[in-house]
Order: C-alpha cells, then structure tokens, then sequence
C-alpha cells in the first residue's frame, strides 16, 4: 500500500518502549510502524530523531480573562505556540462569565477556538456558582464530551460548601472528574488583608501571601472532601511538598487522586520574585524555595505525580504590571512552546528523568486520565498520527521575539537548551516544519472525551 507520509529512520519513544523503525500515515491515523513499509507520497528521513507523541497540554488559558484585563493570546497565537513546542492537544479551561451556565460556557469557548486553532483541543468546564440549574446540566456536559470540571478553592468555594459538595457528587456519579486549584480561601484572605494594611504590595511580597501551608491545607481537605462526595480528583498545578504529602499518602491508600505540576516549579525559584520585574513570575501558587524544585523533581520521576502541564497565559510586560497588591497581581506566565524541550533539556539530559518518563507526563498519562487514550498520548496501530520528531542535538537559545506566543516576554529568556522540534504533526499533517508554521487556523479540531469511568486511567 501506499502511505500519505512515511518518516524513516526514526527511533520511537512511548510510554514503555524505546526501539527504530519507520512510521507509515494514511487518512491522519498510524497505519504501520516496522521497516520496508512500502512508498509514501511524501517520505521524511529522520535518522538521529526522537519520534514522540505530540504533547498533550492538561491545562491551558489561552484565551484569558482576570479582573477586566482580556489576555493577548487566543486561540490561534497559542496553539501555534504549542504546535512549535510539540504540543498536538490542549485542554484549555472553559472560564464562565457572570450568570453563565456550564452548558453556556462551552459554546462560548467553542466560538473562540473553532476558526483559530491550529491543533486538537478540548474543555474543562470550571465551576464557580454550583446552583441547581449547574448541577442539573453536568449530565449534559459530560454527555457532550466535556467530563472534567474545575473547582477553585478560594473565592465564592467557602460561601457554598453545600453546592460544591452537590456539584462534586453529580460530577462523580455521571463519571466525571474534578479539577482542584488547591489554595485555602481562609489562609488566603486573612494574609492578603494583613499585607494591604502593612503596605506590603507587590512581587517581593506576593510568595509569601500564599504560603505552602494554604497549598497542604486545601490539597488535603479536597482529598478528603473527593472522598465524601465519591468523585475522582485531579489536583493541579501543585508545587510544593506540603501537598505532595497528602496526594501520595491518599494515593497509597487506594483513592483515586492524580496530582500535576508545572514547568515553572520546576526550573524557578521564589527568589526570582525579588529580582527586577518579578512580578511578571507570579502565579497561583506562587514560586517556591529552590529546594522545593528537586523535591518535585523527584515526585514526578518517581511517579508521586502523574503529568505536567504549562497553565499557559500570554499576558503581556504591561499588563503583568498593572497590579499591585498580593490578592490582585496578575497570575500566570507563557510556557506551551517550551515545555517539552525544557523537560528534554533540564530533565532527561541531566537524568531526572528518562525519555519514556517524559512521553508519559507529557503525553500519555494526560491522556488517559482525561479520556483520550490511545487516539491521544502514544504512537500505535490505529491513534492520531499526532508525531513530534525531535532533534535532541539541536542547541537553542530561548529569545522571546522568535517565540510563538502573542506575550512579548518569555519567562525563559536567555536559556540555552539543547534537543527542539523538526517536525511537529497532527493526525498526518505537518503543521510545522523546522520552525516554519505550515498549519491553518481553523484545522483543530473539538475532541469528543470519554468519561473518567470509562477510561483505563488507573496509575
């Protein structure tokens, strides 16, 4: 037979395995992985590649709001980013706006990403009023192919404790997930009062606003409150060991709870809030001590966390700075085009990880966890042929002006790394080419996610 493209030569990298042969595509799908294929239309020689699933993103703002300020990405600008990074999917979170319902919200965010996106995307539906014409609608929502929904544990969470746990029980008995941003509201707002009383604004502050004890404390109640309302728990963007603790105790104990970390963390300390324009690094949670790096370093290799992911914003140098005060600071910063040849670079060339560890945080573990496994997440028989074929010799400096994002900085200015992208495809499609972006807007393509009771995500 004869293939839509064939790469040759490469060596293939999934979750447990590590071998050369050549990939044939046809119709968007791996059709075969062996050698002496057969002719493709087109055929790449990727000797000295990497080929990697295509990254998928579990958690992305690309199109932001906060406090009246509108993001500069959107869904085209950071799916192109992504797309260079060697990111294939995203699930970006479904924000609703005052009064909105959920069902509401996903058609809003439908029409923001259907004529821009360049690659595959799917929704979180987050919560923040969990009335009854909500919990009435999650049937729905799941049905539709959305089966995660985002819960914040600051702000309106302790005035509705009882809709919550209503919500949290729907979600759970329709087979559904929570997502849990794990800070406690009353930590939260009794340290933000006293700092705005003692004049204390701005980045040198905002670390110790939100301290890892609020972190510990709410990841070990959403454990606990998970368990009650008998949902599965996702708790996300984690960054210190105060909630590790409590995730991997729980883990061990048989519940079904999934913790993610993100690149920040990783590579930042806190201390990069004092230097100059720090502010511009604040995020919810915030950076912590540097020894908190190795300490998650570790959790992720060692399996205490299952993925990690950028919380992408593209907010710009302006708009980072329009705010002062701790409890108003502009949180998030631009990562989607850099996460995995930082991992790559930081990760398995300094052995933190190895190469599979880095498909399955990246890749694989996401996407069984949230319902696309195996269309998504690996290179086999039959799933999207959703491809990266990375250069681990290719030595880059990270410049924010050659970067993809609609921000005009980039938290990783100046980094050299070594191992980038050639090759990024989507269900057959080079979308990018040696850094020349060769997808459309509009090509992405809604994903359709399987409930969490349905999938094979227990890990």
């Amino acid at each position: 037979m004869e293939f839509d493209l064939v790469l040759k030569n490469g060596t293939v990298v999934t979750a447990g395995d590590v071998f050369d042969a050549d990939i044939g595509i046809s119709n968007g799908v791996v059709k075969q992985i062996g050698f002496d294929l057969g002719a493709g239309r087109e055929e790449i020689d990727v000797a000295g590649h990497y080929l990697l699933p295509g990254a998928v993103d579990a958690h992305t703002h690309v199109d932001a709001e906060f406090q009246g300020v509108q993001s500069r990405e959107d869904f085209y600008t950071g799916t192109v980013a992504a797309a260079c990074g060697g990111v294939t999917t995203i699930l970006d979170y479904a924000i609703p706006a005052p009064g909105q319902t959920p069902l509401e919200t996903v058609e809003t965010w439908k029409a923001k990403a259907e004529p821009k996106a360049i690659i595959d995307y799917g929704f979180h539906v987050a919560v923040f009023q969990p009335n009854d014409t909500a919990i009435q609608q999650v049937p729905d929502v799941i049905a539709e192919g959305h089966p995660s929904f985002k819960i914040f544990m600051m702000g309106s969470f302790e005035h509705n404790l009882d809709g919550f746990m209503d919500m949290m029980a729907a979600i759970g008995r329709h087979g559904g997930m929570i997502n849990v941003h794990c800070e406690d509201a009353c930590c939260l707002s009794y340290l933000a009062r006293q700092f705005n009383k003692s004049g204390k604004f701005g980045a040198d502050y905002f670390a110790d606003s939100r301290p890892r004890i609020a972190e510990g404390i709410a990841a070990m109640r959403a454990i606990g409150l998970a368990q009650v309302a008998e949902v599965p728990a996702y708790l996300v963007h984690l960054s210190c060991e105060e909630s590790l603790e409590s995730l991997n105790r729980a883990r061990g104990k048989g519940h079904t709870v999934y913790g993610e970390t993100r690149p920040c963390y990783l590579h930042f300390s806190k201390d990069r809030m004092q230097e100059k324009d720090g502010v511009l690094f604040a995020g919810w949670p915030p950076l912590r001590e540097a020894d908190q790096m190795d300490i998650l370093w570790q959790a992720l290799e060692s399996g205490v966390l299952q993925t990690i992911a950028t919380d992408h914003d593209g907010w710009s140098r302006e708009q980072k700075r329009m705010f002062n005060k701790v409890d108003e600071i502009l949180a998030g910063m631009a990562g989607l085009e850099t996460m995995v040849p930082l991992l790559y670079s930081q990760g398995v060339l300094k052995k933190k990880l190895n190469i599979n560890r880095l498909v399955q945080v990246t890749a694989t573990n996401p996407a069984r966890l949230f319902g696309l496994y195996p269309r998504k997440g690996t290179i086999a028989i039959g799933s999207d042929a959703d491809i990266v074929a990375f250069d681990p010799s290719v030595k880059k400096t990270i410049r924010a002006e050659e970067m993809h994002s609609a921000a005009d900085w980039d938290p990783f200015e100046g980094w050299q790394v070594t191992g980038w992208p050639r090759l990024t495809i989507s269900r057959g499609e080079i979308i990018v080419r040696d850094g020349e972006v060769l997808g459309q807007p509009g090509r992405g393509k809604l994903l359709r996610r399987k409930r969490f009771a349905e999938t094979d995500a227990r890990m």
